[in-house]
């Protein structure tokens, strides 16, 4: 009897679990990861100043399944990062003078126009801060903290624009076959 009853509440466990994931697969539900990116922004160029974002944005496309190309002639949209900064404030001093805290900033300013210069997406502004204690006795410790920071906000830059690019889709109106229009 103890052996049926053991075989009957791992069963009851199990349909359980199969029921949550049906009704969280069934509610929409998705993992983050994949962004399927509409027809007009199947061949993107990416340009701008800071080579590293430039280069993470190219990675995050590819995981949308679109090829990013080299150039922008051949090119169905241009993602242009026009302005990216990364500033370092002093936010507190020690008695000594030395600084023991800092607000690193990260703001990049973009725009999508497609092969025609049809504004897609306008003059967008992400910006990012985050919040860094500092010792003059981690040195080595703080700048690599300080680094894992700035990658971590790049990330969310990227997460940010692949976020947006997904509002673009595509109307094909009789008279005007390549329309972008947001949903």
């Amino acid at each position: 009897v103890d052996n049926r009853f053991g075989k009957l509440l791992m069963l009851k466990k199990k349909l359980v679990i199969f029921a949550l994931v049906g009704l969280v697969a069934g509610c929409g539900f998705q993992l983050r990861g994949l962004v399927e990116l509409g027809p007009i922004l199947s061949k993107p160029w990416v340009t701008g100043q800071d080579n590293q974002l430039v280069v993470d944005l190219r990675m995050a496309l590819k995981q949308s399944g679109v090829n990013p190309v080299k150039d922008a002639e051949s090119a169905t949209a241009i993602i242009d990062l026009a302005t990216v900064q990364y500033t370092r404030k002093v936010i507190s001093v020690d008695s000594n003078g030395t600084a023991t805290g800092y607000t690193l900033e990260y703001t990049v300013l973009y725009r999508v126009v497609d092969r025609q210069g049809k504004i897609l997406v306008g003059d967008t502004s992400l910006n990012f801060s985050r919040e860094l204690e500092y010792s003059s006795t981690d040195l080595l410790q703080k700048k690599q903290e300080e680094e894992a920071l700035k990658k971590s906000m790049r990330e969310e830059v990227t997460r940010r624009i692949i976020r947006r690019l997904d509002g673009i889709a595509l109307k094909a109106p009789e008279s005007d076959p390549l329309t972008a229009v947001y949903v």
